[in-house]
């Protein structure tokens, strides 16, 4: 009898190993094959689940940014009035923020001539800002304001990070997090 496999672990499982992959060698170390070789399985299984890799490019692509939405917000849930000291923890300060960061540099390209992939960085974009002007309107800041302070923030977080991911002798821990509160307002 066939062993029952959640299709939703599996195609995590495909999505986690597909990170793994993009780190050691960008997008085009995404194959069926090196996806089987790094699962043990054979690219068959990969197939059953996936389409093909733009479809598995996509599931990672989620798969990374719910890890780093999990971050955020247990990073938010610790600071109710001011979330500029709790999206520091978004920076890449650490292996993993630096794992969510090359990875999304890598699909930013990619996306600026795959539509999926482009849709998807744009819900992502404008989720984090709503979610931040959320937070503040929240904490009783009015609406424009708010507006504001939350694309003041994700600017100041995209820039420095890209900054830190091509030289991170540079951007120490403690520099990303000065230059983030200078640039957000939080200090």
């Amino acid at each position: 009898m066939p062993v029952a496999v959640d299709s939703g672990q599996r195609r995590t499982e495909v999505a986690a190993a597909a990170a793994d992959l993009i780190i050691e060698g960008g997008l085009n170390a995404v194959t069926f094959r090196n996806l089987a070789t790094r699962l043990g399985c054979s690219t068959t299984v990969i197939s059953h689940f996936f389409r093909d890799k733009n479809e598995v490019l996509l599931e990672t692509y989620r798969y990374n940014f719910m890890q780093a939405v999990a971050l955020r917000e247990q990073a938010l849930a610790g600071l109710p009035a001011d979330p500029v000291r709790a999206m520091e923890e978004l920076l890449p300060v650490g292996p993993d923020q630096r794992r969510h960061w090359i990875i999304w540099l890598c699909f930013w390209t990619a996306a600026l001539f795959e539509p999926g992939l482009s849709q998807e960085h744009q819900r992502g974009l404008v989720g984090t800002r709503e979610r931040l002007r959320t937070h503040f309107i929240a904490a009783g800041m009015a609406d424009p304001a708010a507006d504001q302070r939350a694309e003041d923030i994700c600017k100041a977080l995209y820039g420095i990070a890209m900054q830190t991911v091509f030289d991170q002798s540079y951007w120490t821990a403690e520099r990303q997090r000065a230059a983030f509160r200078r640039a957000a307002g939080g200090d």
